[in-house]
């Protein structure tokens, strides 16, 4: 009765703007504000505690941490560093999604004690360059451990990804596959692969980067659409939007407000030389909010 409330309150919360159907809730979560902002668009933006980007995706050498809140005292931790590597460039990060304490019972109403439920998973990934042509290629893999009393889950999720920069034009193409791998122990997942689409475009009259991101699910006939801007207000300050076709089935015609904004976010980030801080929020179409704390440094 508690695993299947567990699984209610974390599909509902959680995987609402990303997924339609997946057999383990941490393979489709928020874990960086950037991308939390604009309601999961941004695949080729690279965040070192995101784990919803192209794995071919460039970045700079980085730290940083994030908070996000989820509804129902739901909360993910994460922290991760980018770097240079072998040629290339790598990354390491650890992620933590606390899904709060429940009350367990027996078949005579009794108490029987206070348990915790959690994932935890390792994620790391390396990118590199294709000889002296603008494509880039790219690995991650992700090790998941999930608790809950005395039931465990363990597997291993791995994704590819590849891109090609069109820099005469500003604008970059990517692919990616994710959410492929091996289970190890605990009751049977449902993987759900899924194979991304990806496009990039910075505005040459604007100092705004626009995100489109179509995933295709294979095991679902079903297409989800992300739309995602980064607009640069000064040197120091950014806002980031986004929305998705997930608007729809978002809907609840609880009023004109929530159906507009529902499957959308925005947020703000200031960045100093060397420091950045980034806020933002998502709003699921039944008003409730996802909020979203990412603070780091370039090294």
């Amino acid at each position: 009765m508690l695993n299947h409330l567990r699984y209610k309150i974390i599909t509902l919360f959680l995987l609402c703007p990303l997924v339609a159907k997946t057999g383990y809730p941490a393979l489709d979560v928020f874990t960086s504000s950037i991308h939390l902002s604009m309601a999961g668009a941004g695949y080729l933006y690279s965040s070192p505690v995101s784990v919803k980007n192209n794995p071919s995706s460039v970045f700079k050498r980085s730290f940083s941490a994030s908070l996000i809140k989820y509804p129902a005292s739901i909360s993910a931790q994460s922290a991760g560093l980018q770097f240079d590597f072998k040629n290339g460039g790598g990354s390491i990060s650890l992620h933590n999604i606390s899904y709060g304490t429940f009350q367990g019972y027996d078949e005579d109403a009794q108490l029987t004690g206070i348990y915790g439920s959690s994932d935890t998973w390792l994620r790391t990934s390396y990118r590199r360059k294709i000889l002296l042509a603008p494509i880039y290629y790219g690995v991650s893999s992700s090790l998941y451990s999930s608790n809950y009393n005395s039931h465990k889950v363990r597997l291993i999720i791995f994704a590819l990804g590849l891109h090609i920069k069109l820099s005469q034009y500003g604008t970059v193409l990517g692919i990616s596959a994710h959410n492929f791998g091996k289970q190890f122990e605990g009751a049977k997942v449902d993987f759900l692969p899924q194979a991304t689409f990806s496009i990039s475009k910075k505005l040459t009259h604007l100092p705004l980067t626009l995100y489109s991101d179509l995933i295709s699910y294979s095991q679902a006939k079903k297409l989800d659409l992300f739309i995602g801007s980064d607009f640069k207000i000064n040197k120091n300050i950014n806002i980031r939007v986004g929305s998705s076709t997930r608007k729809v089935s978002h809907n609840t015609n609880q009023g004109l407000m929530s159906s507009l904004l529902g499957a959308s976010g925005i947020g703000f980030g200031y960045k100093s030389e060397n420091i950045f801080i980034h806020y933002g929020f998502f709003m699921h179409g039944t008003t409730a909010f996802v909020q979203g704390l990412e603070i780091g440094t370039d090294i």
